[in-house]
């Protein structure tokens, strides 16, 4: 039988979990409140994207967050796991503790993906596959292993997306450097940020609202630049 703080801690875990999957601050305030008071314990939380202040009884707990990859599956499975943990139920649906789609998979959706926008906005076939092909490169770049700052990630990204789209064109090839862009910077656009941003204001969440827009403004910022360079570096070839 778990006590009171393990509950506690456990929540704590929780709403980190859903921030840093791509969750919106509410939801994980909400949450965490939920959880302790299914189990009689009176909890106070404030959170923003970047920081998580918690109370319950004499235990203060913080917790610094690093936003993550959207991952909308691991978002499903803690809400589901919250929902057991408040009904404290041990039966409901498995909640798998590795990760359920294969690299295969996400390779032919991130593909698929940049494929589609570029021939959405316009793209022949041909830049339709080259962006497909440099939307798996930026999203596998070694350096992904690397915690760059938001920023300097979308600038390095954008820039890369930009260099590798004008390349097929020196080497001869008739393609649309501009369409292969726009498919493969699609990847980066930060849309569910905006969304939740726009979600957390409307919740009341005005500190957390802002902190999500401000990011994503910076998120957008740092595509614009990149790509601009990368337009500039092969305007002076």
């Amino acid at each position: 039988m778990v006590d009171n703080e393990e509950i506690f801690l456990l929540s704590i875990y929780i709403g980190e979990e859903i921030i840093r999957c791509g969750g919106e601050v509410h939801r994980a305030e909400d949450t965490i409140r939920r959880i302790n008071n299914s189990f009689g314990n009176k909890c106070y939380v404030f959170a923003i994207p970047s920081l998580i202040i918690a109370q319950s009884e004499k235990n203060i707990q913080l917790r610094r967050l690093e936003k993550e990859d959207t991952n909308l599956l691991k978002l499903l499975m803690l809400n589901d796991l919250s929902r057991r943990l408040c009904e404290k139920s041990t039966q409901g649906r498995f909640i798998p503790q590795e990760k359920a789609y294969s690299s295969i998979f996400e390779i032919i959706c991130v593909f698929i993906a940049t494929f589609s926008f570029c021939l959405f906005f316009g793209g022949e076939l041909l830049d339709g596959v080259l962006s497909g092909i440099i939307g798996l490169i930026i999203t596998y770049m070694p350096n992904k292993k690397i915690p760059f700052p938001l920023f300097s990630s979308n600038l390095l990204d954008a820039f890369i997306a930009g260099t590798l789209s004008y390349l097929p064109l020196e080497f001869g090839l008739t393609t649309n450097p501009e369409k292969i862009i726009i498919g493969t910077i699609m990847l980066l656009v930060p849309g569910l940020t905006i969304v939740n941003a726009i979600r957390d204001m409307m919740n009341g969440d005005m500190v957390a609202g802002l902190f999500e827009l401000f990011n994503a403004i910076i998120s957008a910022l740092g595509i614009a630049l990149g790509v601009a360079g990368a337009i500039l570096l092969f305007s002076k070839i």
